[in-house]
């Protein structure tokens, strides 16, 4: 029988010199959704190694669900909401977020 995990690839665009403010709030969602999303099984966040020739970086996060659920109940809470609003009336990003939603189809995810 197949899993119904799947795996979710964001990547966020931040304007120059933003970043920083724009990690330290995916930290808050990351600490809440390990503490109040028990389907969401892993929630990484990673910045890019080499910033564009002007400066620009992305934040690449990668996201594990159980199913479907527990991504609708992390894009639905009030903390994910108000983030993304934060993000808006901040005005902290230069493009909008890319979303893909993946099924894996072989390789592994750890050694341990």
């Amino acid at each position: 029988m197949a899993s119904k995990e799947f795996n979710v690839i964001a990547i966020l665009h931040p304007k120059k010199g933003k970043t920083d403010i724009v990690l330290r709030q995916l930290n808050e969602v990351a600490e809440y959704v390990q503490k109040n999303e028990p389907g969401v099984l892993s929630y990484s966040i990673n910045r890019s190694l080499r910033p564009s020739k002007n400066g620009e970086e992305e934040i690449i996060m990668l996201e594990r669900y159980k199913d479907q659920a527990a991504l609708k109940e992390h894009g639905s809470s009030q903390t994910f909401t108000a983030f993304n609003k934060n993000l808006a009336e901040q005005d902290l990003m230069r493009a909008p977020m890319v979303l893909k939603m993946v099924g894996e189809q072989g390789g592994f995810r750890s050694r341990l």
